[in-house]
């Protein structure tokens, strides 16, 4: 994830700054109630965004944190994807065996999902081709 919000002991990571700033709004009014604004300040060298809570002027309550990227990341979208659907699991695997056998131009998976349905044994896989 691209962005990290700390408050309360608490983190959680969003890929989008507007949801990370969101998250530490809605962090800080759910702990303080009612709210009239909000004080939000960047610090460009450490690219993290410092969130407070505003009554009557002031700053009030504890600080939420949103911390930014330290480091480039790169985020690939895989483009498509494939369900089987199996009895059993081995099932499932045998057919995504099968149609990856007849496909000798999808060298890559993206990601492989693994679900146990009603209607049996699920495998999504995602590939770029």
């Amino acid at each position: 994830m691209a962005f990290r919000v700390e408050y309360d002991g608490e983190v959680i990571e969003f890929a989008a700054l507007d949801a990370a700033l969101d998250c530490a709004r809605n962090a800080i009014v759910n702990d303080l109630g009612r709210i009239d604004g909000w004080s939000v300040e960047h610090d460009e060298e450490l690219n993290d965004w410092y969130v407070r809570g505003v009554r009557n002027g002031r700053r009030v309550g504890p600080t939420a944190i949103v911390s930014g990227l330290r480091h480039p990341v790169v985020f690939e979208e895989w483009e498509r994807r494939v369900v089987f659907i199996g009895q059993t699991p081995a099932e499932a695997f045998a057919m995504a065996a099968a149609w990856l056998e007849k496909r000798p131009d999808i060298t890559t998976l993206g990601d492989v999902g693994w679900h146990h349905t009603a209607d049996g044994h699920q495998l999504r896989v995602y590939f770029r081709g």
